[in-house]
């Protein structure tokens, strides 16, 4: 439990608002909200920053979707976030992220990574445990996404471990794991 209000109607008005807007700009790109940002609204104006960045990053970056979403699948499984993996796997295969891929991020099994998404995993096992990523593998994604779609993978790695963090810290939990 949280000493959080997590309910949306018990939230202060500007709370209540700000979770209007950002659900409806969500909504507009065929997506869910609430999850961790139910925690956040505790906090609106750094919700409102952090939902920036991450609508940036999910809907407005460089990185295809399916590498983005591997990211994203492979941060969570890494920390135990259940919430993000639960909220991902759906967006994963609509974004067309083979099946065989999410199986292996899913048992670990990173050896049978094809291409492009070996090389992400790469870089993920470098900054999920707080190493330089080496030159020949930034050349290599630069390469593949040019340098921008480098740093987003950097970035997005920090960004869902923050929200595994907040996840965990606030015990919020897939739907079918909620009670």
């Amino acid at each position: 439990m949280t000493v959080l209000d997590m309910n949306v109607a018990q939230l202060p008005a500007d709370a209540q608002a700000l979770y209007a807007t950002m659900a409806e700009r969500r909504r507009a790109r065929g997506e869910g909200f609430g999850g961790p940002y139910l925690a956040l609204l505790n906090h609106p104006e750094l919700a409102r920053r952090i939902e920036e960045l991450g609508f940036f990053l999910k809907f407005e970056g460089v990185l295809p979707r399916t590498v983005y979403q591997f990211v994203v699948l492979t941060v969570a499984r890494t920390t135990g976030a259940g919430f993000e993996w639960h909220d991902h796997i759906a967006h994963a295969r609509a974004a067309g992220l083979p099946e065989d891929v999410i199986d292996a991020v899913g048992s670990s099994r990173a050896a049978v990574l094809p291409q492009p998404y070996a090389l992400a995993h790469a870089i993920l096992q470098r900054t999920m445990s707080w190493q330089v990523v080496p030159d020949d593998l930034q050349a290599q994604a630069a390469a593949a996404w040019g340098r921008q779609g480098l740093v987003e993978i950097v970035v997005l790695s920090g960004f869902y471990q923050m929200f595994a963090a907040i996840n965990q810290g606030f015990d919020i939990r897939p739907p079918a794991a909620a009670g």
